[in-house]
């Protein structure tokens, strides 16, 4: 049923930031059930463009029960016109039906550039598999490609063995004495999983609750964040083959407490991923850990979080609400409202309020423009206790319109390119909001040789903030390389064009630094194996260090032996960042 939204007159405190800072006054509520007068238990809320028509339409899965008796409850998806007008739209996947479902993820996994929808099983039926046929509808074919049964409440499609197809990571042991923490299905190519044994820790922590794929150590593959809802998080670190090895020591004394909703994103504009982590501060604080940029990270809570106060929460969202060029963090609260923690640019962040002190349990937030006005809105799922009314909130109108490029930036290039073979690289886009879907861009690769016009190549999203593409190499003396990804509201970025050597040329490979979005000036070259780099998530901060030297070069199997002993020499030369 369509619901018109009537907006309220609720005015939140303003808030105004100094210097580059734009004035951000925060979010108001939408009267009424914009998603409908639902009673069920929201664990999960999730924002993607399913049926490609620009907007972003709305997902909601549903479990009732605490840990130990997950129920089926009805799974709701609802068709947004544009404008954050809502349609119940069970048809799209055959009808209403019910799922112990506490978390979905979608992906394109057949490489036909449409979503497909997962959604894991809690209380072990079997987990459906959501696949577009090409008529405007998904059918269930979980039985055909994927055949699995979990106790799952955290799964994530993410390229495990660099392949550039997306792979699949359900998380086992919900409510269950189950003792594999999780199974990794590898992907065809073609959306055919089969599952890939012995590619993951045997241990692992118990109660999983939510799994990220980010890249810790700056090497442009994807590495896992387990969250154990009880227990201490593990971090699982892939060796760019898609096997992965317990690194949970690098996670330092972080560690237990009722957590639900961790996220990785670059808060301090140093070019790696930091983590929040909701719930395991003192008294029930959000704690910030800090990377070095090798996947090692340290508890600075106390010396950069001013104000947050202690609170049963469910989760932290990175997102640049005020439109600065750095990553806020929005956190999710059971008990408590909602709140944005609002970044000084170098990761220093301040409570700033922003939501209406509506006092009900929130489970889950995901952040998106919902109205088309270029403002972020947001849409929270209830849980637990009290009014379980799922909440619709848009962006004030004095609140910045996004207006800024995404930042792009490469990861290790070939060295040389000959004719014939073909060639994937990856590369890493920041945008405004960094959701669980990663941003949410179009992306490309443009390859042009000895100065012709050049060809514009599709990039795959593959996990995390990466995206991969290919290019067959051609003859010629130079071969200059451009990745470009453009937002839903038309802003395009660019990396820095990177000029590769081409067979038979003496030419060095070479890129400009500092390139992508907003990141304006370069002017020093580095070589292509090095024009990776890191940036701040807003756009605006290009590599710290001049040459990006932590990306290394060619990426291992499959980007190619040679690739890989460059690598290695690279890692051997490079030099930390200070």
């Amino acid at each position: 049923m369509s619901r018109a939204l009537v907006v309220s007159s609720v005015l939140l405190s303003l808030v105004v930031r100094v210097g580059d800072a734009r004035a951000f006054e925060g979010f108001k509520e939408v009267n009424g059930n914009p998603l409908g007068a639902m009673s069920e238990w929201t664990n999960y809320i999730r924002l993607d463009d399913l049926d490609g028509d620009g907007d972003l339409d709305v997902f909601v899965p549903n479990c009732g029960g605490f840990f130990s008796a997950p129920s089926a409850q009805p799974f709701r998806i609802y068709k947004n016109d544009g404008k954050a007008t809502f349609t119940e739209s069970p048809e799209w996947l055959g009808g209403l039906f019910s799922s112990a479902s506490r978390v979905v993820d979608l992906a394109d996994v057949n490489g036909d550039g449409a979503l497909e929808l997962f959604v894991p099983s809690a209380d072990g039926s079997a987990d459906k598999l959501f696949v577009a046929n090409g008529k405007g509808a998904w059918v269930d074919e979980a039985a055909l490609r994927l055949g699995s049964h979990s106790h799952s409440a955290g799964a994530r499609f993410f390229d495990a063995d660099g392949d550039g197809d997306v792979d699949l990571l359900v998380a086992g042991g919900y409510a269950t004495s189950e003792a594999v923490p999780a199974r990794l299905y590898v992907n065809d190519g073609k959306g055919m999983f089969a599952e890939g044994k012995g590619k993951l820790p045997s241990q692992g922590p118990g109660d999983i609750d939510d799994v990220d794929a980010f890249d810790a150590d700056g090497d442009f593959d994807l590495d896992l964040l387990v969250n154990s809802h009880a227990g201490k998080p593990a971090l699982w670190m892939n060796d760019g083959f898609g096997s992965f090895v317990d690194a949970s020591a690098k996670l330092g004394t972080e560690g237990a407490g009722y957590k639900y909703g961790p996220t990785a994103c670059d808060v301090d504009g140093d070019g790696d991923r930091d983590l929040w982590i909701d719930n395991t501060g003192p008294g029930y604080t959000e704690a910030l850990l800090i990377n070095d940029g090798s996947g090692s990270f340290v508890d600075e809570t106390s010396a950069r979080v001013t104000g947050n106060p202690g609170a049963d929460d469910n989760g932290v969202v990175c997102a640049d609400v005020d439109l600065d060029g750095d990553f806020d963090a929005i956190v999710v609260s059971l008990s408590d409202h909602e709140r944005v923690l609002l970044n000084d640019g170098t990761g220093h962040f301040t409570n700033v309020g922003g939501f209406p002190p509506i006092g009900d349990s929130t489970l889950w937030l995901d952040a998106g423009d919902l109205d088309g006005d270029g403002r972020l809105d947001a849409v929270t799922g209830q849980g637990e206790s009290g009014n379980l009314r799922n909440r619709v909130y848009l962006g004030i109108a004095d609140n910045p319109v996004d207006d800024r490029k995404p930042s792009v930036f490469f990861g290790p290039l070939p060295m040389t390119v000959e004719a014939g073979p073909t060639f994937e690289v990856r590369f890493r886009v920041a945008d405004r909001v960094l959701v669980d879907a990663g941003p949410r861009v179009k992306a490309e690769l443009r390859v042009a040789v000895d100065g012709a016009a050049p060809k514009v190549l599709p990039a795959r999203f593959v996990g995390g903030d990466l995206f991969q593409a290919a290019f067959v190499g051609e003859a010629g003396s130079s071969i200059v390389i451009e990745a470009c990804a453009t937002d839903m509201h038309g802003n395009t970025g660019c990396s820095a064009k990177a000029t590769l050597q081409g067979a038979g040329s003496a030419v060095a490979a070479t890129a400009s630094a500092g390139g992508g979005g907003d990141a304006g000036a370069g002017g020093a070259t580095a070589t292509a194996s090095g024009a990776g780099g890191g940036t701040s998530q807003g756009g605006d901060t290009p590599a710290t260090d001049g040459c990006s030297c932590r990306t290394g070069a060619a990426l291992p199997k499959p980007w190619g032996y040679t690739g890989l002993l460059f690598a290695l020499f690279v890692a051997l030369m490079r030099r930390r960042r200070p």
